[in-house]
């Protein structure tokens, strides 16, 4: 008898370890897919903002050329499967992108710069990851730098670099 419950308790454990794991899995794939989704999305908006027609003039509502439809899914992902702090660091990301793509839409204005406006979607990110390895990682802890980028008034940035304030290249 002591052995059958031995084996019953033993299996419940397992059985909880794996779901543990599991749903930790689930997460993890979750909020990739919504970093790598929002990495298309900003450089979907940058080419937008590129490309956008001369004969369109600031305030002018363009169509967007941005497919949404992936960044949506991953959206709903985290939905699903994610935490509410993990959910919450993402839809403030989701609110970051509608912000930059209704500025996008209309034109940036003489006074807005491309690297303002993507820096509220890279906090948001930033914030996301923050998040998801305090919440997800096994060591819990964060990291000082998420990025090598140099800080935009880097002197390494000349004024023509995609990169450079007022230039919408690279993302």
């Amino acid at each position: 008898m002591t052995t059958l419950i031995g084996v019953f308790a033993g299996s419940v454990v397992s059985r909880r370890a794996q779901d543990r794991s599991w749903n930790r899995d689930q997460q993890v794939a979750a909020c990739l897919r919504v970093l790598q989704e929002s990495s298309v999305a900003l450089t979907g908006l940058s080419v937008m903002e590129a490309n956008r027609p001369a004969s369109a003039p600031q305030g002018m509502v363009v169509s967007t050329t941005v497919d949404w439809n992936p960044w949506n899914e991953a959206i709903s992902l985290v939905n699903v499967v994610a935490d509410r702090d993990i959910a919450e660091a993402a839809h403030a990301l989701d609110e970051q992108l509608w912000r930059m793509h209704i500025k996008v839409r209309r034109g940036l204005t003489p006074d807005e710069s491309w690297l303002d406006l993507q820096a509220g979607v890279t906090a948001a990110r930033s914030d996301l990851i923050i998040t998801a390895r305090r919440r997800l990682s096994l060591a819990g802890d964060s990291l000082p730098r998420l990025s090598g980028r140099p800080a935009p008034d880097d002197p390494v940035w000349p004024t023509a670099h995609p990169g450079h304030p007022g230039n919408p290249g690279r993302v």
